[in-house]
């Protein structure tokens, strides 16, 4: 409340002034905070996603790689010279020498240009054949046996065929070898497909170095290859995986199949992203220090606090200049304001409607003048109202004398039995009565259609039965509520300028219905009818104009009469009205 009240007593141009600036700094505050979590995390979406196409890169690769090892291990199975060697079973030395030199030579020839093969191995229970490159000349003897005897051999016969991945730590074939990733597969016979031998490739785990330079030297990072079994077989920083520490370690286990994430190891951010490959289900990890990418995250701070404070500058420049002009089309408004307080002329007055100040300046004026004229014409209306009761009134008396004159006319006649007279003068003194309707406006369609009933019996009379009346309503519609006097103008109608002028005897149809919230009632006759397409269907004459306005009036302006007329057929006239409640 201390506060508001110092507020409250400063001028409006300050006020402007400071809610603006108030209202312009919570949003660029805002904006600037979430700009910046915004390109910070761009910065590490454009790293992982740059690591992410490396990495689809090197899944390509690995593919490859993969692929060509798998066809060269299809050869040696689909070549009769290894058949031969693996599945030879007599005692013929010259023989099984030669099928040696003849599977040694199709191994060199399919290895001689794959420079990260280091040896190959063939074998069985009968003969066993290792080629080595010059380095690997110590090989272990009775290889078969210490191969099948191994769980790899049992995992291999449950592919059915298909070649499979392990560490050389699992099979070692050559003595004090380097780490080694080796491909293993079970050698069928190609006739009675029972197995036969082994083939085991040893692969030089550097050929994955030529593979992740790319990535590795771009971003300073580290690279590791899971296989799998969730075991690390090659990593770019070290070549011992044991000394990977085990934290480390704990992070790459149970990873998703691809995605980015941070993680901390060692007290040290890193952006870890990963994809596996769907062919050898290995995972890639590529890991990245957080620092590598925290120099763009600062430049990013700084633009974003620089930008925010020079629009905080133009704010407080904006404000100032709009609460200058809005206080000016504020001080013209509260002149006009107080001129109109006391009716006081505002001629020449014009606001600028550049703002909506402007707008509402001007509103306000047509407004007070629109006002201006309301008022005269109420003092007018209220005379014409005046007028208009003194006028009611006359026009109640009158009928009141008339109904009473004709019930002593009826009387007389009934005394002296002139049927005619009589019954003439009851129709005419009903329609009287249901005319005054107690000085109500409102009837039943019921009422209506009585009065309507009682003025064709004195037309009758008058014009000796020279038209016929067909009344047709539908059910339930008689308790309807209406305004009254608007079927029997349209029956005039009808009887005037339609039948009178007609030389034969004529027909007046009266029909009405409920159609939703409308009642809709038709006064049809044939009688001579006009050209209503050069007339119009809108109502001509004071008697329709008036049950128009009325209608109009009343239940608004999508309602009232239309007229449809043929010239020598007819005219037929619907009038629509609302449900009154």
């Amino acid at each position: 409340m201390k506060i508001t009240r110092p507020f409250l007593s400063i001028s409006i141009r300050s006020k402007i002034i400071i809610l603006s600036i108030g209202c312009s700094l919570l949003p660029l505050v805002l904006i600037a905070s979430l700009t910046f979590v915004y390109l910070s995390k761009v910065a590490e979406n454009k790293v992982s996603d740059t690591t992410s196409n490396l990495l689809g890169s090197i899944n390509w690769n690995i593919q490859t790689f993969v692929n060509d090892v798998e066809t060269i291990s299809k050869l040696m199975l689909s070549s009769r010279d290894v058949q031969n060697f693996l599945s030879y079973d007599k005692h013929d030395f010259k023989k099984i020498y030669d099928l040696q030199n003849d599977t040694r030579n199709l191994i060199v020839n399919i290895s001689n240009n794959k420079s990260y093969i280091r040896y190959v191995y063939v074998g069985s229970e009968q003969r066993e054949l290792i080629i080595t490159n010059q380095w690997d000349r110590f090989t272990y003897d009775h290889i078969y046996q210490a191969v099948s005897r191994s769980k790899w051999y049992q995992q291999v016969g449950d592919l059915g065929g298909r070649g499979l991945w392990l560490n050389s730590d699992e099979v070692r074939l050559v003595k004090n070898s380097p780490d080694l990733l080796l491909y293993g597969k079970r050698l069928n016979n190609l006739d009675t497909l029972e197995p036969i031998g082994v083939l085991i490739i040893s692969i030089d785990r550097r050929v994955f170095d030529e593979m992740f330079k790319d990535i590795t030297n771009a971003e300073n990072g580290q690279l590791m290859i899971l296989d799998q079994n969730q075991v690390i077989f090659y990593n770019s920083r070290t070549a011992d995986l044991q000394q990977i520490p085990q934290k480390e370690l704990n992070l790459l286990y149970d990873l998703p199949e691809r995605g980015t994430r941070i993680d901390t190891i060692n007290g040290e951010r890193y952006v870890v992203t990963f994809d596996t490959n769907p062919g050898t289900r290995w995972k890639v990890v590529s890991m990245i220090p957080y620092s590598n990418i925290n120099s763009e995250v600062v430049l990013i701070r700084n633009v974003t606090l620089t930008l925010t404070l020079v629009a905080f500058l133009l704010a407080a420049y904006g404000s100032y200049l709009i609460s200058k002009r809005i206080t000016k089309q504020l001080t013209l408004l509260s002149s006009v304001a107080r001129k109109a307080a006391k009716r006081e002329g505002i001629e020449g007055i014009l606001f600028e409607e550049k703002d909506e100040i402007g707008k509402i300046g001007n509103q306000f004026l047509r407004t007070f003048r629109t006002n201006s004229e309301l008022s005269d014409k109420l003092i007018e209306a209220k005379l014409k109202e005046k007028e208009a009761e003194l006028h009611a009134l006359q026009s109640q008396i009158n009928p009141h004398f008339l109904y009473n004159t004709l019930n002593s006319i009826y009387l007389m006649a009934e005394r002296i039995g002139a049927k005619n007279i009589s019954k003439m003068v009851m129709s005419l003194s009903n329609f009287f009565k249901l005319s005054l309707n107690n000085g109500d406006y409102i009837t039943t369609v019921g009422n209506e259609i009585d009065q309507v009933k009682n003025y064709l019996e004195i037309q009758n009379v008058r014009y000796n039965g020279k038209f016929e009346v067909a009344i047709d309503l539908e059910p339930g519609i008689e308790r309807i509520r209406m305004l009254k006097l608007l079927i029997q103008p349209l029956v005039e109608n009808a009887i005037f300028h339609g039948i009178e002028l007609k030389e034969d005897k004529g027909n007046i149809a009266i029909r009405g219905r409920r159609e939703g919230e409308t009642l809709v009632f038709e006064v049809e006759d044939d009688g001579v009818g006009f050209d209503a397409a050069g007339a119009g269907s809108r109502p001509r004459g004071y008697a329709l104009r008036n049950i128009q306005e009325r209608i109009q009036l009343h239940y608004g302006q999508d309602r009232g009469i239309r007229i449809d007329s043929v010239p020598g057929t007819g005219t037929k006239v619907t009038l629509e009205i609302g449900i009154i409640d």
